[in-house]
């Protein structure tokens, strides 16, 4: 089942690259965010209505891997991390994005499906453009093509830079990584389960890693929740100092 509540109209406000469009630390203004920012007034001004604003909930999945890909997505609030299962059921955590971030753009553009399943990491705010808008958009305003090229490259690279550490780094060093990427605030929201698939490994491994540093004081955990003790001492692991 797909986690949307019925759609309702953006309440976001217009805001340039240069005014105080954040408003929380988990949440932008529409104006603010990919794709959005790069349209002049005027044509953002027309396109403003068609924007629908979904609600999602943790876990719960916006859309799935394979079906029709109908629009362009942007988050207002909360997080959203895009996977992929494998046949034998493996997932894998390609990213984690945030408020501003858009998703589904390249699908909405050349392909007929989405290449990657949508799940709510928090609970917040989309945003969704359908497909026969964002066309029409960048017929009209072809930059804006290239601001979703950029974009994508972008990603490109951070997946292939996950992608080498898959497969040259060891399990802690990528755990710690992803632990860190996690964090907000010293403290980190994620299961396990979610730890494992964004360091592209198993369930056990992780749990075995993660109370090795429980035991050497880097880290103190509940169900679902990770508080960083030593946040240097896990940069050093993960190898970023």
């Amino acid at each position: 089942m797909i986690g949307i509540i019925p759609d309702s109209p953006p309440r976001s406000r217009r805001g340039g690259p240069g005014q105080g469009g954040m408003r929380q630390a988990l949440e932008i203004d529409l104006g603010r965010a990919e794709f959005f920012r790069g349209m002049s007034p005027g044509l953002f001004g027309r396109i403003r209505h068609l924007v629908q604003e979904s609600h999602f909930e943790r876990q719960k999945v916006l859309y799935f891997e394979g079906q029709p890909a109908e629009y362009l997505w942007v988050i207002g609030s909360g997080e959203v991390r895009l996977y992929k299962s494998s046949a034998s059921g493996r997932v894998t955590t390609l990213e984690v994005l945030k408020p501003g971030e858009m998703f589904g753009a390249v699908s909405s553009l050349d392909q007929d499906h989405y290449t990657a399943s949508a799940e709510g990491v928090s609970s917040g705010v989309a945003w969704r453009l359908p497909r026969p808008t964002v066309l029409k958009v960048i017929g009209e305003e072809p930059a804006l093509a290239v601001d979703i090229l950029v974009v994508t490259s972008r990603r490109l690279r951070d997946a292939h830079e996950r992608l080498r550490s898959f497969a040259t780094d060891a399990a802690p060093a990528r755990l710690a990584r992803a632990l860190l990427r996690a964090t907000r605030e010293g403290q980190a929201r994620v299961t396990r389960r979610a730890l494992a698939e964004a360091s592209g490994t198993t369930v056990e491994t992780a749990i075995r890693v993660l109370r090795r540093f429980e035991r050497e004081g880097l880290i103190a955990g509940k169900v679902g929740l990770v508080q960083v003790v030593d946040e240097p001492a896990l940069l050093r692991v993960a190898g970023e100092v």
